[in-house]
């Protein structure tokens, strides 16, 4: 963990916020079919989740949350991801994670759900705080997993406007968006995508032209 050259107030208001913020509730129930062909379940707070529980704490002691997310090659072309998340005090100090840094998926949806999964892990660390009463990387090992009772959310304002955004700066007009919407995703506005879903579009638009 990288500390701001002085630290006074950011850890004045990061002990405040830590003492105010209430264990999120889980949203998300999971059930991992084992490969010997067992099964179990359990539940886990998301991304939002952890958002939703510590924004207006946050808020309240002049606190920002940064994540970043890189992408970088070794010396043999292994293409690995990073995710850093810092606390930003108003005061310009600031506490930041050391990377988390795995090997990268190859698809667009896939590399986007690895980095909410990256996020979500950076995040709970550096805020002390429990998500989860069982390891949710099942999939890594192999075993079958299905999300039950995860509720759909809407993307935010502005998640949408960015975007619209990125199609403008690519020439691509909001009714070529809108029409690739219904097309490739069978949703009829922007703000119905799913997160993996609006990852890929912006990934896509953002490739635009490149060719």
């Amino acid at each position: 963990m990288q500390f701001s050259e002085t630290n006074q107030s950011i850890a004045k208001g990061l002990v405040a916020a830590w003492g105010a913020i209430e264990t999120p509730k889980h949203n998300t129930n999971v059930t991992v079919r084992t490969k010997t062909g067992g099964s179990y379940e359990f539940s886990y707070t998301d991304l939002d989740g952890i958002f939703e529980a510590i924004k207006n704490v946050f808020r309240d002691n002049k606190i920002a949350v940064i994540q970043n997310a890189h992408t970088d090659f070794d010396e043999n072309g292994t293409a690995y991801v990073s995710v850093e998340t810092t606390l930003l005090h108003e005061s310009g100090e600031w506490v930041k994670s050391e990377p988390l840094k795995v090997i990268a998926n190859q698809g667009m949806q896939d590399l986007g759900g690895q980095i909410t999964y990256m996020k979500r892990y950076s995040l709970s660390a550096m805020l002390g705080i429990a998500t989860e009463k069982d390891d949710d990387a099942n999939g890594v090992a192999g075993n079958q997993v299905e999300y039950k009772n995860q509720q759909p959310r809407k993307l935010s304002e502005a998640q949408v406007k960015r975007l619209y955004a990125i199609a403008k700066a690519k020439d691509i007009s909001a009714a070529d968006v809108k029409k690739a919407i219904m097309k490739d995703y069978n949703k009829t506005q922007a703000e119905d995508l799913t997160k993996e879903e609006y990852d890929e579009l912006c990934g896509r638009l953002e490739a635009a032209g490149k060719e």
